[in-house]
Order: structure tokens, then sequence, then C-alpha cells
């Protein structure tokens, strides 16, 4: 099964891992059908993504005990982040089949919709506090390194990011 990261879902991850985004949740699904020809160009960013968070860890030079964190919270993220996914993929069909029914109440379907992002925000602050854990634990340089990291992060979305579109 491929995965599809959109531009803006690879930047809520981001952020999501650190704690320092609204609700990565909050975004619709990938419009790209899996496979289709953005496929590949959302798995590249999302490797390119994940690969300049490692790069921060090493950058980061963390203690035994930072690190013990630092595994924790990925972790958490991981499996938050795959059952999300998972889950998000699940409720699309669902809702699909549920719009293709004649007479479906569309308050109930806005509900349930609702009901949805309201447990991936839950998951989203689960995930924050365990990554502002760390965060918590870094010293000033550390946290300093953190935050020139999410710095660029933003400012590359700003001018333009993955999609090239500007955005100010």
């Amino acid at each position: 099964m491929k995965i599809n990261f959109s531009p803006r879902m690879l930047i809520a991850t981001s952020a999501l891992a650190f704690g320092l985004a609204g609700s990565a949740f909050a975004a619709p699904p990938p419009s790209d059908a899996p496979g289709g020809p953005a496929a590949g160009m959302h798995q590249r960013q999302a490797m390119h993504g994940m690969k300049d968070f490692a790069r921060l860890h090493d950058e980061l030079k963390l203690d035994a005990k930072q690190e013990a964190l630092w595994q924790d919270a990925a972790k958490a993220s991981r499996e938050g982040m795959g059952g999300m996914r998972e889950r998000m993929r699940k409720e699309h069909e669902e809702i699909q089949t549920l719009l293709s029914q004649p007479g479906t109440d569309l308050r109930a379907v806005a509900k349930r919709m609702d009901d949805f992002r309201a447990e991936g925000q839950a998951i989203h602050q689960a995930n924050r506090d365990r990554w502002l854990t760390v965060y918590d634990a870094l010293n000033p340089d550390q946290k300093e390194k953190a935050r020139l990291f999410f710095k660029s992060k933003f400012e590359h979305m700003r001018h333009g990011g993955p999609r090239g579109h500007g955005r100010g």
C-alpha cells in the first residue's frame, strides 16, 4: 500500500513532531490518487523531511536522558501517525459511501467528520506534549538549534515550499 504525503501534510507532520503546529489533521486528505503521478513526489518530500529531522537529531547531540525522551516521542509519533493514516483512509472511504447514498443526512456526516477531527486533535496534543517534554530537556544551545531548524522550515514554506507557490 502506497502512502501519499501532501506537502501540507509533510510540514504539518514535521511541526507536529516538535509540537509547534496546529492540528495536523485539519488538512484535507491528499487529493492525489494512490499511485498517481504525484505519489512519488510526495514520498520523496516525506523522505526529505525525515532526513532533515534526522539531521536535527544529530546536530542536537543529545545526552542519554534526552535521547531516551526523543526515542519515546519518535516511537509514539510513528505509531500515532501510522494508525491515523489508516483511520483517515477508512474514514474517507466510509464518508464517500455515505455520501453516495440518496437521503444521507449531511448533518450526521458533518458531525462524524467533526468527531474524527477531534480524535485526531487528541492524538496531536498527546504527541505535542511528548515532544515538548523533549524540548524542555534541551539546554539553551540545543533549544536555539531547534528554533532555527523550525524557522527555516516555515520560511521555506512561506517562500514557495515543495509546491513552488509563493505565500506572501
